[in-house]
Formats: structure tokens, sequence, C-alpha cells
């Protein structure tokens, strides 16, 4: 009984420790670019949720999951990375 209830409680949690891809840099683009689009192609992996603490580890990360920024003007693009 204890074993499901501790279960249950790790469940509880994970929503909060984790977001969707998308969700991920939504949330950082808001903080670390002034406006952005999102390509609704990317997978939308699970990833820590977490504002990163600058621009550049942010795109540092990023970069890291296959995922690459475009600048045109002041807009980001954020799209998968071509193989």
């Amino acid at each position: 009984m204890t074993q499901i209830l501790l279960l249950f409680l790790i469940n509880l949690e994970t929503p909060k420790n984790f977001v969707p891809l998308k969700t991920y840099i939504s949330q950082n683009a808001k903080v670390h670019c002034k406006v952005y689009f999102i390509n609704e192609d990317l997978p939308d992996y699970p990833r820590v949720n977490v504002i990163e603490k600058s621009r550049l580890d942010f795109f540092n990360y990023l970069d890291t999951i296959g995922i690459e920024h475009k600048m045109v003007g002041s807009y980001y693009f954020f799209v998968r990375k071509h193989q």
C-alpha cells in the first residue's frame, strides 16, 4: 500500500517538472527573444521545466537536442535541424 501511495505522489509531481518541447521553447523565448515562431513540426518530447539563465545557454541547449534557431530581423524561428 505504501508503494502505491509513493508511486502516486511521484506521478503527481512529474507534470510540474517536465513540459513539452514546444512549451519549453515558448517559455524561454518569451524571456530571451522579443518575437518568435515555433515550427509546428517539432517533436513534443518532454523537457525539464526550466527557464535558462541566458539566451546563450538557451540556444546552446537547443543545439544539443537538434533544434536550430534562425534570426531574421528581430524574429527568431525555431526549427528542427536538417541532418
